[in-house]
């Protein structure tokens, strides 16, 4: 399974920032230097799992979404999720999907 760092790093970055949080004060409140963090955030350095639940919870924010770039709070997630399913389809199958998809539309789901 490939992890892109890179791309990890560049989430905490933005919610780093988001939160008006300098590199300084992030290392500070996790007992870590600001190189680390300048490394991490830069894809330079792999972080522990331990580390990202600690950045997570400093920054208020789900762990899976530095993982994978989605709030899954959100009822958006799936239309991301579904985005790239569609993407990823052979164009034989659309229309069927379509089809399913306009079935499914039709009835009304009542909560249980």
């Amino acid at each position: 399974m490939y992890v892109d760092y890179n791309a990890i790093g560049q989430r905490i970055k933005k919610i780093r920032k988001q939160k008006r949080l300098t590199q300084e004060k992030v290392a500070e409140s996790l007992e870590v230097s600001t190189v680390y963090i300048s490394q991490v955030e830069n894809g330079k350095t792999k972080l522990s799992l331990e580390m990202l639940v600690r950045l997570a919870s400093l920054l208020d924010t789900e762990p899976g979404y530095f993982l994978t770039g989605i709030f899954y709070h959100s009822q958006d997630y799936l239309k991301a999720d579904i985005a790239q399913l569609l993407r990823e389809c052979p164009p034989e199958k659309l229309q069927l999907i379509m089809d399913v998809v306009k079935l499914i539309t039709k009835y009304k789901v009542s909560p249980q």
